[in-house]
């Protein structure tokens, strides 16, 4: 008698059986391991991408703060609400919020203002908000500063 015939006729084909179900099971394995591979890579681009956008919004500010810092009221006037570019791509806008009296330092810019050191000149603070924008692919930074200029 040859071996196969002592093998109950009700276990054949479960080898095969077995084959496909680690088969099975391997290929779901790699799928999911391609998916969270390729997922992480866009997460972490994403994140790349936002961390450039934050800081060329970061430079608009900057230039910004040097726009306020270097001209006069009325150059500054001029130019309210108006979207401008920075050297670093991003854009950004500035706007008169108020303005009020700068207790004590004799115009030098404080925030927010305190009263000590009292020179015995009050100046005029001018409070402006500062909107810096900045879009890396699909990743968007918004950065907005409250800034105050004396006169």
């Amino acid at each position: 008698m040859n071996g196969l015939s002592s093998i109950p006729r009700n276990n054949r084909g479960v080898a095969l059986l077995a084959v496909f179900v680690v088969m099975i099971i391997g290929l779901i394995l790699a799928a999911l391991s391609y998916y969270l591979v390729t997922r992480g890579n866009q997460t972490y681009k994403a994140t790349k991408n936002y961390a450039k956008a934050v800081n060329l919004a970061q430079g608009g500010i900057a230039e910004a703060v040097v726009f306020i810092d270097n001209n006069s009221y009325d150059t500054i006037e001029n130019q309210l609400g108006t979207e401008e570019t920075a050297a670093s791509g991003a854009k950004y806008r500035i706007w008169r919020v108020f303005w009020n009296n700068l207790s004590g330092f004799g115009g030098a810019p404080v925030f927010p203002p305190v009263s000590g050191a009292y020179s015995g000149v009050a100046g005029t603070g001018v409070y402006y908000l500062v909107h810096s924008q900045a879009t890396v692919e699909s990743s968007q930074a918004d950065l907005y500063v409250m800034y105050v200029k004396g006169y």
